[in-house]
């Protein structure tokens, strides 16, 4: 595949329950030294929910957050984000709250319980951060976005259910930009809404179809330090991007080559690697399938959690240098 603005770099994960490797990757998060944060959902049958970090180069260094509901536990992960003191936030929607992690994984706090009044969550999904360190929260099911400090003291909200300009139907992910932007991913409309940082409706980007622009059910949002726009169109099985004024400038569709991990389970199970070449779906096997979100750095790599093949793809996105 060609791509102008992007060149696929490498790829991270294999099919895991626990230890290196994923289940369901719907999200992941860079800290501030680089290590990737990727959570886990596992799926309905399994409790195979957690947080695993990892470097960039396939490090596998430890994992928290797994499956329970005691302080620390996690049961239906949605979303996590991370602060500029490398806490981890991660979203649960089956307990309706937020649990606050350190960047090892200790339990702090968590706060939240199912309801409609402030403060309150019904299936709480995305979640970003503003420049003052506040959360800006997905309330899913409430079509609400609230805001809460740190501590989960409630700060404001926006939002009511409908299809008009500023309304909401079912939304999921959420990005915000370097001037607090607020960018959600209006999952049931097929578009991205922009709004002030006072929730106040901008403008919107999408509507619903396969075509270059259009959605079928974004799932993240993700707005790059450089003002450049990545949702991950997750029922279109592919990843756009969009310029910062909301121009389509491209689609990703998933280059994959085997992970570290996988070429050495391979390597060690012949067996496998045999069905594997008789199945000859290389083509296929390169190609996102539900991407769920994106993540990326000031330096233009871009991470794409590819959650039902339990990876994560890698590209770096080209920088264009001014002439003098």
């Amino acid at each position: 595949m060609s791509l102008n603005n992007f060149s696929y770099s490498h790829t991270i994960g294999i099919a895991s329950f626990l230890g290196r490797g994923f289940m369901n990757p719907v999200d992941v998060r860079l800290d501030s030294e680089g290590l990737v944060y990727v959570l886990s959902r596992s799926n309905a049958g399994n409790q195979d929910v957690r947080v695993s970090v990892q470097t960039q180069d396939s490090e596998f260094l430890h994992e928290f957050g797994r499956w329970g509901t005691d302080p620390g536990q996690t049961t239906q992960p949605s979303a996590m984000a991370i602060d500029s003191e490398d806490r981890i936030y991660v979203t649960d929607e089956f307990m309706h709250n937020v649990t606050v992690f350190d960047r090892e994984g200790q339990f702090i706090d968590r706060w939240g319980e199912s309801g409609t009044e402030n403060g309150q969550f019904n299936r709480p999904s995305g979640i970003s951060i503003d420049s003052e360190g506040n959360l800006h929260i997905v309330d899913h099911l409430n079509t609400r976005i609230q805001k809460l400090a740190p501590d989960g003291t409630f700060i404001s909200s926006f939002g009511t259910f409908g299809t008009e300009p500023g309304q909401l139907n079912f939304p999921w992910g959420i990005a915000i930009d370097k001037d607090d932007s607020i960018w959600i991913a209006d999952w049931r409309n097929d578009r991205v809404q922009k709004f002030s940082r006072d929730g106040d409706f901008i403008n919107s980007i999408g509507s619903s179809g396969k075509k270059d622009g259009q959605f079928n059910r974004p799932s993240g949002v993700h707005v790059t330090s450089d003002g450049s726009i990545f949702v991950a169109d997750w029922r279109n099985d592919r990843v756009q991007a969009f310029t910062s004024d909301g121009a389509h400038s491209e689609t990703l569709i998933g280059d994959a080559t085997l992970s570290k991990w996988c070429q050495e389970f391979l390597d060690v199970n012949p067996e496998q690697a045999s069905w594997r070449e008789n199945a000859a779906l290389f083509e296929m096997e390169k190609r996102f399938w539900r991407p769920s979100a994106v993540e990326s750095n000031d330096d233009g790599l871009i991470l794409i959690a590819d959650s039902c093949r339990h990876r994560i793809q890698i590209y770096q996105q080209k920088r264009v240098l001014a002439m003098n």
